[in-house]
């Protein structure tokens, strides 16, 4: 895998993520109107993400770091198989967000492990929201019950 490629691939599963969150704000517009605000503010987290790894990419910062002599020993390949999402339910949707979020974790807390300074801490810090987000996803998912 190229740097590019590792770049692409983080903004696919940061958008994938945006739009099961946009789409369990509407099923919860139809279901459980209680949930609506947690989705639309998990949305702007993963467009928050995007938009920073979209700027490493636009400036660089990722060129010439150590990433590049672990991507091909970081086996990421588990993180990025995900196929796009097409929940039927809001219970399906939580729990493929919650698989998502897991990957985003662990993928960003790899990266923040192998990168020195600001770099790592900034990926530390999007690894510890994921594990937030997973956490809220997961009292959405036992107050359905």
């Amino acid at each position: 895998m190229h740097l590019r490629e590792l770049i692409e691939r983080i903004i696919r599963q940061e958008n994938e993520l945006y739009n099961l969150y946009k789409l369990g704000e509407t099923f919860a517009v139809y279901e459980l109107p209680r949930f609506i605000d947690h989705f639309r503010w998990l949305a702007e987290e993963e467009l928050r993400h995007r938009k920073t790894v979209e700027d490493f990419s636009e400036e660089g910062v990722l060129e010439g770091t150590a990433v590049i002599d672990y991507l091909d020993v970081l086996s990421l390949e588990p993180f990025f198989t995900d196929e796009r999402s097409e929940p039927e339910t809001l219970e399906d949707l939580i729990l493929e967000a919650l698989i998502r979020e897991k990957h985003s974790y662990e993928l960003y807390k790899k990266l923040g492990e192998i990168l020195e300074g600001s770099l790592g801490q900034i990926f530390q810090m999007m690894a510890g929201e994921e594990l937030k987000h997973a956490y809220r996803l997961k009292i959405m998912y036992e107050s359905l019950g």
